[in-house]
C-alpha cells in the first residue's frame, strides 16, 4: 500500500516533473456547492484529458476526483464556495487537483465493514501514483494527486474546455 507523500517532498517532486517535461496543458474550472457538482467535475475531467488525448486512467482519475469534490462539498465551508477543479498535464503525468475554502487537512479514516463512508482517501490513495495537500495560506487547502500514464504526447485542446 502506498503510503502518503510529505506534502513539501510531494509537491517538489511534481514540480520537478512539470519543469523536466516541459509546460503542462491545464484547464480549471469552479464548481457550485450542490450535489450535481461532483457529476459535472467528472464530465470536466473527461472533455478535458479526451481533448488532451488521454485515454488511459480516466476511471481513476474521475473517480478520484469524484471523493476529494465530494468531500469538499461536505466538509468544507463555507457553503457558498463549491469547489475549483484543475487538471493539469505534463509528459507522462495527469495532476487533480481540488481546492476549497477549509484549511483542515483531509485523513484517512479506518472505516468498518458496515460504515457507509470514511474509503474516499484510501480509494485515492490506491489509484493514484501519488498525492498530498498544499495548504492556501489562510484561504483553504489544495488537495492534489497524480497519476501516470501510457499516453505521453498529449494534444493541444480543442476549444475551451
Amino acid at each position: 500500500m502506498r503510503r502518503q507523500a510529505e506534502p513539501r517532498t510531494a509537491i517538489r517532486s511534481a514540480e520537478a516533473i512539470w519543469s523536466d517535461s516541459g509546460p503542462p496543458l491545464r484547464c480549471e474550472r469552479t464548481f457550485s456547492p450542490h450535489g450535481s457538482s461532483v457529476s459535472e467535475a467528472r464530465k470536466f475531467a473527461v472533455e478535458a484529458l479526451s481533448s488532451w488525448g488521454v485515454r488511459d486512467r480516466l476511471d481513476d482519475v474521475c473517480l478520484c476526483l469524484s471523493e476529494v469534490a465530494t468531500n469538499a462539498l461536505v466538509h468544507a465551508g463555507p457553503p457558498s464556495f463549491g469547489f475549483r477543479a484543475r487538471l493539469a498535464i505534463s509528459g507522462s503525468v495527469v495532476r487533480l487537483e481540488v481546492h476549497d475554502q477549509d484549511a483542515d487537512r483531509p485523513h484517512r479514516k479506518h472505516p468498518r465493514l458496515d460504515d457507509t463512508s470514511g474509503r474516499g482517501l484510501l480509494l485515492v490513495d490506491e489509484l493514484s501514483d501519488g498525492w498530498g495537500v498544499d495548504e492556501q495560506h489562510g484561504i483553504g487547502k489544495t488537495v492534489w494527486i497524480t497519476f501516470k500514464i501510457t499516453s505521453p504526447n498529449p494534444r493541444t485542446p480543442k476549444g475551451e474546455i
